[in-house]
C-alpha cells in the first residue's frame, strides 16, 4: 500500500464509508447510482480521457505525498535530489513541444491539429491507461501493509492478461507478461515470454492470470475495486 505508485486503493474512511464496527455487513451503504452502467461509463470516460494528464500534474490515484505531489515539481518528494535537473529537462522538453504544437496549429488548422495529433493523442493514452489500470486492479489482488511488504510480494502484485495474438504482439507482450517486467524491469521485451514460462514454474499458485475478456475484466473492476479497509496488513478491494 505504501509503495504503490498509481492507482493506490482508497482506504473505507477516505471514500467516506462508515467503520466496521458501524457497517455490520462491511460494505457500508450505496447509492442507487454508484453502480448504474451509465455511472461506469462517465467513470471510464473520465479516466481514460482525464486520468494519465491529472496523474501527472496532480498525482491523482497516486500515492500521498507531502506538499504539491507533482511530476512536474521538481523538489517533490516523488524524485530523489540527483534527479532535479532531469525534471527540469522534461519540462522544457514538453514546453518545447507545445510551443510546436501551437505554432504547427496556426500554420495547418484546428481541424488538422485534431485529426493528426489529439486523436492519436487520445487513442495512445486510452491503451496506456487501460493496460495499466487492468494490470494492477482486480477483485482477487491482494494489497500488503509496511508490515508483511517485502519486494518478492509487491513484484508478485499485478495480473497477466491476453489482449489476443496481435495485440500482445503490437503491445510487445506488455499485458501477458507483466508480472516478468514487475521482477526484472531492466529486461527486454523481447525475453519477457520466455521468462514468463520460468516465472509461473517458480510462482505456482501464486502467479496472477486472467482469460476474463477485457470489457468485462474492466467492468468488473470499474464496480467491485472501490476500496480497501482501513486495518489489516493483507487486504483486498471491496465495493
Amino acid at each position: 500500500m505504501s509503495n504503490d505508485q498509481v492507482f493506490v486503493p482508497k482506504t473505507r474512511s477516505q471514500v467516506g464509508l462508515p467503520s466496521r464496527e458501524k457497517d455490520v455487513e462491511g460494505d457500508g451503504p450505496h447509492h442507487g447510482m454508484d453502480e448504474a452502467p451509465i455511472m461506469v461509463l462517465i467513470n471510464l470516460f473520465v479516466m481514460f480521457v482525464f486520468g494519465w494528464p491529472m496523474y501527472l500534474f496532480c498525482n491523482v490515484s497516486g500515492q500521498k505525498y507531502p506538499g504539491w505531489a507533482s511530476h512536474f515539481n521538481p523538489y517533490c518528494t516523488i524524485y530523489e535530489g540527483s534527479q532535479v535537473g532531469e525534471v527540469y529537462q522534461s519540462i522544457a522538453g514538453l514546453l518545447t513541444m507545445f510551443g510546436v504544437l501551437t505554432y504547427a496549429g496556426q500554420v495547418f488548422g484546428s481541424l488538422a491539429m485534431i485529426k493528426f495529433y489529439v486523436i492519436p493523442y487520445l487513442f495512445v493514452n486510452f491503451w496506456l491507461v487501460l493496460i495499466t489500470y487492468l494490470q494492477h486492479t482486480d477483485p482477487a489482488l491482494p494489497h500488503y501493509r509496511e508490515g508483511v511488504w517485502n519486494f518478492q510480494r509487491g513484484a508478485a502484485l499485478t495480473i497477466d492478461r491476453s489482449y489476443g495474438a496481435i495485440l500482445n504482439y503490437f503491445h510487445h507482450h506488455i499485458s501477458d507478461t507483466h508480472v516478468a517486467h514487475h521482477f526484472f524491469s531492466t529486461m527486454p521485451h523481447y525475453h519477457a515470454e520466455e521468462a514468463t514460462v520460468h516465472i509461473k514454474k517458480a510462482l505456482g499458485k501464486h502467479y496472477q492470470f486472467d482469460d476474463t475478456s477485457i470489457p468485462v475484466a474492466l467492468f468488473r473492476a470499474v464496480k467491485q475495486c472501490r476500496f480497501v479497509e482501513d486495518e489489516g496488513d493483507v487486504v483486498f478491494f471491496k465495493n
